[in-house]
């Protein structure tokens, strides 16, 4: 293949792809600016190693593979920036965006978009890898089998860490309604 058609292909990867990515790093991150940073950087890197990639997997498991290697390398650097002092803010996720559909009354919207609201926050205060997996499984539409090979583990981990995440998350909505 030539470099022509290499980036041809990318291209057409790209457009494929960025939407599904972009709202990953959404579901992962709880912020909009950092997700598309986060999702540029996964670009940048997929391009640069385009040539390595075989194939074995689909090419949105292998983006989605480098996307969560983005994030916790940015979590990384969070966390070393922190103790060294040189971090007080944390992430804002007030700053995700939500869609209202025009066909409800305003009251049953913002209703609904407070529910929205208090999901994605109680699925951002969920430890990293449980939060991955929800993301992943119920916002991507991954078959756990896919989050699997993604996440480079077991399928009875994955399993595992879906059962602890929905179990964490019903006893926060419980907590919630009492």
């Amino acid at each position: 293949m030539t470099d022509r058609q290499d980036h041809q292909t990318f291209d057409e990867i790209v457009d494929a792809y960025y939407q599904r990515m972009f709202r990953g790093a959404l579901a992962v991150t709880g912020d909009k600016h950092l997700a598309e940073e986060i999702v540029q950087e996964t670009f940048l890197s997929a391009f640069r190693k385009f040539d390595s990639f075989s194939g074995r997997s689909s090419a949105f498991n292998w983006l989605y593979a480098i996307m969560l290697n983005k994030h916790r390398d940015h979590c990384r650097r969070i966390k070393l920036l922190k103790r060294l002092g040189f971090v007080r803010a944390s992430v804002d996720p007030e700053q995700t965006i939500t869609a209202t559909s025009s066909r409800s009354s305003p009251y049953a919207e913002m209703a609904k978009a407070e529910k929205r609201e208090f999901l994605r926050k109680a699925v951002y205060k969920l430890p990293r890898k449980l939060r991955e997996v929800v993301a992943m499984h119920y916002f991507d539409d991954l078959s756990l089998s896919e989050v699997a090979k993604i996440l480079d583990c077991n399928l009875e981990t994955v399993k595992s860490r879906l059962f602890r995440s929905r179990k964490r998350l019903r006893q926060t909505f419980r907590r919630e309604l009492s």
